[in-house]
């Protein structure tokens, strides 16, 4: 080489370097396509880059995710796609196509589709991107013809695609058009007879009605080709059949023939579940998880969750959470995800491809209510995965239960930059109707929300549930919030205890007791069906689910059915405190006192703040008589629950009915301390001032208590009794008439009000005062009473004879078979409750009050003492009724 040459070569090496210096323009033209879109995925996008935006948390938590050099791999990792002039027609198709996929995977449904369409004018013939584009179309215009369209174009261009006919029928499927699917997956099978996709989807379609034809068009699939999919459907039929050695030599078989690690997890998975469930084989069980764990690669993260759930279902059930001490005890499932965690913290040679322990050890820590130390695990797991969508969400949610909402902003954004998912959009939804940004909630934006949560994963329960409630709760449209739920039954959500409780609670809500049942009922069979083959995740939303359709049916006076549900429900879900306070209402209505307290015992060891069941288990002793126990239970329950104010209050009751008036005031100011703000409090208070004599005292009191809560019923009664021992009685009848416009629900208010009336000898207008409270609750046996004792008055005998009937019709003195009109009655208590004001004529009545004509007369008055006594017994037993709807909320 002369020296001419090596100067320039020198040269060209220079200028080489000169160009590599040179920014790549890869950032800003991937910038490029996330702008200009007309999409709520605008929140993924921002001035800050993704390290910036986790920097910028607030005070409390100022970085939830810290940079280190696993963050540098991650991001030189990041794939990116520069838009370079290909040389052939194929180069730029296969350019485009990750395009559209990255734009997709982004949210930007509509350039996505504009970006496939331009696929296909260069090539016609491309089925995958005919593919992508049909599924993206099913998922945005679900209702209308323009993924049928896209189907038909594609199989037209591409006769041979045997994934676009599969494609086409689960989407014919999933609209409910069985018979078209059924030919469309027959087109795919004449192509390729043994394709599992195929069969696997056609397989569950004809599951249903033929179980049979299903099993033998997996096992035909499974003669050429092994995957999870196949493995575990057919499993699980077996499994549903009762053939459970079957279904173990068939997971045997085909462990090692499955191809991927995370398919062979799958099946490890399914054949645990299998050991544990139904042989009872816990060594086995546990062996399949710990080899699964030994050899897993990218699914280790799972499979150590699944691990750590196995130990706590096998050791909680038998140990207490609690120690000697009344302190915490560590138990299975958290000790392993902790172990799970250190271990991913340490071990540096191999990084898993996810949070997912660091999430679920947090979860468990939020449900505690231990938000700090879920704080400080999330921070841990986002040091080690900087990229985990789902632990930065998971973090949103932990700021925002702190009462950070600029931090959980900030977190869900972050996630949404990685990757947009249904949940966190859920959540960034819930975040702007209950926080907004701006002082009015901007409702279209939070509708917007959930229609891209499901446009992103149509079969995400969740996003049915809350989007339908705040339908109902913001713009009560009870017909817009049910063909939410229409919509997420026919998905066919993965979660389907989440959605059919959801949908269940909406037709309680409005009184249809029927309608709930049904969908409870087939919510429990639909979370069966899902967990039959595998440990199901939402297992604690289907135990919400029992909890809730037991409570139904004690509700409804179907106290037998109920018990069944609540010991099926433990039977299936293990001792949960509040399916075991369940059981034990139950027992305590058939009068298996004894069988009730060892319930009770368990329920509160299960969950020792779980104050409804120190509550209830209090009163049943104190109604035994057994002063000193139920003093005890008080106490255990006020020391592990001390902001619960029924507690208070029922404490402070037992001791006014034993006579200590100063320890009974002494509990409802401290109650009070506590919680400020229950109205029951002061009323309670305001009672046993009454029955003292210190009715000024009282009316402060119970003046404060309708303040606080105007629809408290029993709180006019006190009112109207307050005043009726001062001597005015006009302002007593008065304020009963107010208290059934406030609280129409209520039957005593119609009982004193119509006695009331009787006394003053408005004989017509008491009857309809009585009529209209049985109209509001058919069950409350008092009315019948009174309205006989009116009619007797009148000697009216056929109107007797006629209530007599009426009565006979809604009461049944035999538990185990509960009267057929008993679900009616409570139908008609909701609906009441419902009710924004009372019918015109108590409205009138009310009016008429002013006119005085013998108003002030006081022939027959309410009896002082019986009512303070009902009212006593109602504070009491009221901590028990409030159960019935404040137990099943779900987490």
């Amino acid at each position: 080489m002369t020296i001419l040459d090596s100067l320039l070569f020198c040269i060209l090496i220079a200028i080489a370097a000169g160009f590599g210096s040179f920014p790549s323009s890869s950032h800003h033209r991937r910038q490029c396509f996330l702008t200009n879109e007309n999409s709520v995925s605008c929140l993924s996008r921002g001035r800050l880059s993704h390290r910036a935006k986790l920097h910028s948390i607030t005070s409390q938590s100022a970085s939830v995710a810290p940079s280190n050099s696993a963050d540098t791999e991650k991001v030189k990792r990041h794939r990116t796609y520069h838009i370079q002039k290909p040389k052939t027609t194929r180069q730029k198709v296969r350019t485009l196509f990750q395009k559209a996929q990255y734009l997709e995977k982004k949210g930007l449904w509509r350039k996505a589709a504009q970006t496939l369409s331009d696929i296909l004018v260069l090539d016609p013939r491309d089925s995958h991107s005919y593919l992508a584009l049909a599924r993206l179309q099913a998922r945005r215009f679900p209702n209308t013809t323009r993924a049928t369209i896209a189907f038909h174009n594609g199989t037209a261009a591409c006769p041979n695609s045997v994934h676009l006919w599969q494609a086409w029928a689960v989407f014919e499927q999933n609209a409910g058009r069985s018979e078209r699917a059924k030919e469309l997956f027959g087109r795919a099978l004449e192509i390729d007879p043994y394709n599992p996709y195929v069969c696997h989807a056609y397989g569950l379609l004809l599951e249903k009605d033929n179980a049979t034809a299903a099993v033998n068009l997996w096992q035909h699939a499974l003669e050429k080709k092994s995957t999870a999919a196949l493995v575990c459907s057919l499993g699980t039929a077996y499994i549903a059949q009762e053939q459970y050695t079957k279904a173990r030599r068939l997971y045997a078989k085909h462990l090692n023939k499955v191809s991927s690690d995370r398919e062979r997890t799958e099946v490890a998975l399914a054949s645990a579940w299998l050991e544990e469930r139904y042989f009872s084989n816990i060594n086995g069980a546990r062996q399949l998880l710990t080899e699964s764990l030994r050899n897993a690669t990218t699914s280790a993260s799972l499979v150590q969750v699944a691990l750590a759930r196995f130990e706590g279902r096998r050791k909680n059930e038998r140990v207490t959470p609690f120690t000697s001490d009344g302190g915490i005890r560590k138990n299975a499932e958290r000790q392993k995800l902790e172990q799970a965690c250190e271990l991913n913290i340490q071990d540096s040679s191999s990084l898993p491809a996810d949070g997912r322990v660091f999430n679920a050890l947090a979860s468990i820590e939020v449900k505690a209510r231990r938000l700090k130390s879920a704080r400080e695990i999330l921070h841990r797991g986002l040091e080690r995965h900087p990229q985990d969508y789902s632990l930065l969400q998971a973090a949103g949610k932990v700021e925002e239960r702190m009462g950070n909402y600029t931090g959980a902003r900030t977190l869900y954004r972050a996630s949404l930059c990685i990757q947009p998912s249904a949940p966190c959009l859920v959540a960034i939804a819930l975040l702007e109707l209950h926080h907004p940004t701006s002082k009015k909630t901007n409702f279209a934006l939070v509708k917007q929300l959930f229609e891209e949560a499901l446009l992103i994963d149509p079969r995400h329960a969740p996003a049915y549930n809350a989007y339908a409630r705040c339908v109902f709760e913001q713009e009560d449209d009870e017909q817009q919030a049910r063909s939410i739920f229409e919509r997420g039954v026919r998905a066919k959500c993965s979660d389907a205890a989440s959605l059919y409780h959801g949908f269940a609670k909406l037709e309680l809500a409005l009184g249809n007791i029927g309608s709930a049942r049904k969908l409870l009922i087939e919510g429990r069979n639909a979370a069966k069906r899902q967990e039959i083959g595998k440990d199901s995740p939402h297992r604690e939303r289907a135990l919400f689910l029992m909890h809730t359709l037991g409570m139904l049916e004690l509700n409804s006076n179907r106290i037998v059915a109920a018990l069944e549900i609540f010991n099926d429900g433990v039977a299936q879900y293990g001792n949960s405190s509040q399916l075991l306070l369940g059981a034990a209402l139950c027992e305590v209505r058939l009068g298996n006192v004894e069988k009730a307290r060892i319930l009770f015992e368990k329920s509160v060891m299960n969950d020792r703040r779980h104050a409804h069941a120190w509550q209830a288990w209090g009163v049943l002793e104190m109604k035994a008589g057994n002063w000193k126990a139920a003093k005890t239970l008080f106490q255990c329950g006020i020391k592990n629950m001390p902001r619960h104010g029924p507690l208070w209050q029922a404490y402070a009751v037992m001791e006014s009915r034993l006579g200590n008036v100063t320890e009974a005031r002494a509990l409802f100011e401290k109650g009070i301390n506590q919680s400020p703000n229950l109205s029951s409090l002061y009323q309670g208070w305001a009672s046993l001032e009454l029955r003292e004599g210190n009715s000024e005292d009282a009316k402060v009191l119970i003046t404060k208590a309708l303040t606080l809560d105007k629809h408290n019923g029993a709180g006019w009664l006190i009112a109207s009794e307050i005043e009726q021992r001062l001597g005015n009685r006009g302002l007593s009848m008065l304020l009963l008439r107010r208290g059934v416009e406030c609280s129409p629900s209520n039957p005593s208010l119609y009982r004193a009000l119509g006695e009331g009336l009787l006394g003053e000898g408005k004989i017509n207008e008491a009857r309809e005062i009585l009529e209209k409270g049985l109209e509001m609750d058919p069950a409350h046996a008092p009315l019948y009473h009174s309205l006989a004792e009116l009619e007797a008055r009148v000697c009216n005998v056929q109107g007797l004879s006629k209530l007599h009937q009426r009565a006979a019709a809604m009461f049944n003195s035999n538990v185990m078979e509960p009267s057929q009109n008993s679900s009616d009655a409570w139908a008609s208590k909701i609906k009441a409750a419902r009710l924004r004001n009372v019918p015109t004529k108590v409205t009138a009545l009310a009016e008429s009050a002013s006119r005085g004509d013998a108003i002030f007369e006081n022939d027959a008055d309410v009896s002082t003492s019986s009512l303070l006594d009902d009212l006593s017994s109602q504070l009491l037993v009221g901590g028990i009724s409030n159960l019935l709807t404040m137990d099943d909320e779900e987490p």
